[in-house]
């Protein structure tokens, strides 16, 4: 059953413009973007003057239309260059609106806060019965818990992770790298070594090579030029021998840095790493370029 309320349709040009803003600028935190400030307010009010009209004309926002105000936001706020960009952009504004929406509309529903806001031109319309936003909110818990690996890499510890991109083969594995101070590998000729997990590795090996390191077994000599070993030594294990790849080309990015690396030496590990993280990259790539 709905309650039947009245809204005031200037308060909620405001409120919405000024949530739309809240939203459009963590999404952009959470990705280490930043845009101009006059962006961010069309980009927020914008959308907010469509929703307008659509109450006072009577036009239900439904889902497709609440979509298409939300890329509006982001395109006039951020302007993604890439269909990539603008999908992280998309799911960081959903998790950030569905986070404050949920929270605000909550709030309104128990304290009639709008009461406060003055009165202005009012329009009457349904509103969903609070209950679904408890419903809401304890959804919204589950799906934090079950993204704490996602939220590790772009919260407050983004700086610590990278995206990279490694090619051989004709084949291209992208992964989430973290930026490991303690990782000083480097080969003879001085190029560091990213360490990358043997399940994303196999793609890029030789199949009958990637099958003998599954099973644990000698890799087969005929393409033993493939691989090279280097010795290496971690805290709180013993030292032996790492295996290594060359990639034909590696890319590490990070926010708007993004370093391309010719001929780099891939370390294959055969455990998996913790924290969300694929690999482990030195800090270095990320500083220089043309190593």
């Amino acid at each position: 059953r709905s309650n039947n309320v009245e809204l005031y349709i200037d308060v909620v040009f405001l409120v919405n413009g000024i949530c739309s803003c809240l939203a459009l600028w963590t999404a952009g935190r959470i990705l280490s973007r930043r845009c101009h400030w006059w962006r961010l307010i069309l980009g927020g009010f914008v959308p907010s003057l469509f929703f307008c009209l659509l109450l006072v004309f009577g036009i239900k926002a439904g889902f497709v239309l609440s979509a298409v105000m939300m890329i509006m936001g982001l395109e006039i706020a951020y302007f993604p260059k890439s269909f990539y960009g603008f999908f992280q952009l998309l799911v960081a504004l959903g998790v950030a609106s569905f986070l404050l929406g949920g929270f605000l509309e909550m709030l309104f529903a128990f304290t009639d806060a709008q009461r406060f806001l003055g009165k202005g031109l009012t329009i009457s319309v349904s509103m969903m019965p609070w209950q679904r936003l408890l419903w809401g909110c304890l959804l919204f818990y589950i799906l934090l818990k079950a993204g704490a690996g996602w939220l590790e890499r772009h919260g407050k510890n983004r700086g610590q992770y990278c995206r990279i991109t490694v090619e051989s083969g004709g084949k291209t594995v992208n992964c989430t790298g973290f930026l490991d101070t303690g990782n000083e590998l480097r080969t003879e000729v001085g190029k560091p070594v990213v360490v990358l997990e043997l399940a994303r590795c196999v793609p890029l090996l030789p199949r009958e090579s990637a099958l003998c390191l599954l099973l644990g077994k000698s890799l087969p000599e005929k393409e033993a030029s493939f691989f090279s070993q280097m010795p290496f030594a971690a805290v709180g294990t013993s030292s032996g021998m790492l295996t290594l790849f060359m990639a034909e080309r590696l890319t590490v990015t990070q926010g708007k840095i993004s370093r391309k690396y010719e001929q780099m030496p891939i370390g294959i590990y055969m455990d998996r790493f913790t924290g969300g993280s694929a690999a482990l990259v030195p800090p270095v790539l990320l500083e220089e370029e043309g190593i």
